[in-house]
């Protein structure tokens, strides 16, 4: 409350009641956890003296050591994937082992973990025990939103040690935090933490413990477990989830992170081969999405796809693509890749003009898998070269990827002189499949001086061609008379 001075209490300012000033939120880590120098002397007076903190020169060393490292701390510079949800595409990098909640006090084994963790020393002046022990000396609450900062700090650094120490700080502190439905956001973010950093055990336990879940929390351990190569578990835990309901309907909200569930389960689908499971997905999300909602999640289509094309059933893999609104160039690569495997090449060259004429835009894999396909279709090399010039216009010719379907859609159709060209046209690019394609297609044509000739060449690009390769090269060699050619083939070995 505020005291405006007037002619009768200015001259008795002293015994004037203090200025209430609110205590200001932290909004990074503890940058704001402290009072300035104008609020700090009201507040002193507010508070009575037996809860008043301790002065800096009476704090211990150890106390006053944190206090000039949370000073001199600077935000940590983002990695370079900073969205959760791209955390658990990949896998992480080998950790340690996980460290048990007793040497949260260790900070000298912090510091040298915290190393090794994928922090620069740069932006490391100190670490989230740092914060919490000196929260814990000052006496200070540590709030919620503190903690999701210093878990989202560890889950982007892949910080193991760090992530458990904080975890041991929350279950002593709060112990019944994460069992409430407050603290439901602080247990997912610990729940990602754990998956993120490869840690699958302690996240399974961490969920089995939750008396509160959501969609989230669901699609975090099935990722988890799918990501680790786990499909008969993330299977079963999607199957557990469809059954659990929360206040008779199923766990939906929020829809993207079940969206996103429904995705990790067609996936573990494809992999397993687990095809009546698969239809019933696909079942579930047309009657829980809607026929009309369906086709707006791209990523669910595309699992719908790629599921329908391993299974070799085309027809309905092509009814999905038809029926979403802007296939993405990996739905096409499916059905392309799922026809050429069954052989109907003519099908696949169809589908790729097809993709043309919807103005998708064509990726190497789109062209990789076509030029496949051309490469078995008995029509001289005619829709390869059109495929060719496709790629030539769009800049995707000089790929690695490309360059090595081209010359063996070439070679196979024994057009020698185009496959060398293709090959020529790589730019120093050509990998150990580009030029085995064009060795193999000398040897199968009978173009003995030529294969040698590629033999030392490979040889001199530091590549070692493969033993049946050289033997081929040999015994064509010997069967068309040319003795010399063998021997200088024999002598790569």
């Amino acid at each position: 409350m505020y005291y405006p001075r007037t002619a009768n209490n200015a001259t008795n300012s002293a015994t004037l009641p203090p200025l209430m000033i609110p205590r200001p939120l932290h909004d990074h880590f503890c940058c704001r956890a402290f009072y300035n120098n104008s609020s700090r002397a009201w507040a002193a007076a507010a508070v009575p003296p037996a809860k008043r903190r301790p002065s800096p020169s009476k704090l211990p060393p150890r106390v006053r050591e944190l206090s000039q490292l949370l000073l001199l701390r600077r935000p940590g510079r983002p990695p370079p994937t900073s969205n959760d949800s791209h955390l658990l595409l990949n896998k992480p990098p080998p950790l340690r082992n996980f460290v048990d909640s007793s040497s949260i006090n260790a900070h000298e084994n912090d510091e040298e973990e915290s190393s090794g963790s994928g922090r620069e020393d740069e932006n490391s002046s100190c670490t989230p025990t740092d914060v919490l022990e000196l929260m814990d000396a000052l006496q200070i609450y540590v709030e919620e939103d503190l903690y999701l900062s210093l878990v989202k700090e560890c889950t982007a650094y892949r910080d193991t040690a760090q992530g458990a120490n904080v975890y041991a700080h929350i279950r002593r502190s709060c112990p019944g935090l994460l069992r409430q439905p407050a603290g439901l956001l602080l247990a997912n973010r610990l729940l990602l933490m754990f998956a993120a950093c490869g840690q699958i055990a302690f996240a399974r336990q961490l969920f089995d413990q939750m008396p509160l879940r959501d969609a989230t929390s669901w699609a975090i351990v099935v990722a988890a477990l799918f990501a680790e190569g786990c499909h008969g578990d993330a299977l079963r835990l999607f199957v557990e989830m469809c059954t659990r309901t929360d206040g008779g309907s199923l766990v939906l909200k929020p829809v993207v992170c079940w969206v996103n569930t429904l995705v990790t389960g067609l996936r573990s689908c494809t992999v397993a081969r687990e095809i009546a499971l698969g239809r019933q997905i696909h079942g579930m999300a047309l009657k829980v999405l809607g026929g009309t909602n369906a086709v707006l999640f791209e990523d669910l289509c595309d699992a719908l796809i790629q599921f329908y094309s391993q299974i070799r059933h085309h027809q309905t893999a092509v009814e999905v693509l038809n029926r979403t609104c802007s296939p993405s160039a990996a739905a096409w690569t499916s059905v392309i890749t799922g026809y050429s495997r069954e052989g109907q090449f003519k099908q696949a060259i169809r589908l790729f003009r097809e993709m043309g004429r919807t103005g998708a835009r064509r990726n190497t894999y789109v062209f990789s898998s076509t030029l496949a396909a051309c490469a078995k279709v008995g029509d001289g090399g005619w829709s390869g070269k059109q495929v060719h010039t496709i790629a030539i216009k769009l800049g995707a010719s000089s790929d690695k990827f490309v360059c090595s379907s081209l010359v063996d859609m070439y070679m196979k159709h024994e057009l020698l002189i185009d496959g060398q060209r293709a090959f020529e046209s790589a730019n120093g690019t050509q990998d150990f499949v580009c030029w085995n394609a064009l060795l193999i297609g000398y040897a199968q044509r009978g173009c003995g001086k030529e294969a040698v000739k590629l033999l030392y060449e490979m040889k001199a690009a530091g590549m070692q061609p493969q033993e049946s390769v050289i033997h081929g090269v040999m015994m064509m060699a010997f069967d068309g008379g040319d003795v010399r050619i063998a021997q200088l083939g024999a002598a790569i070995k």
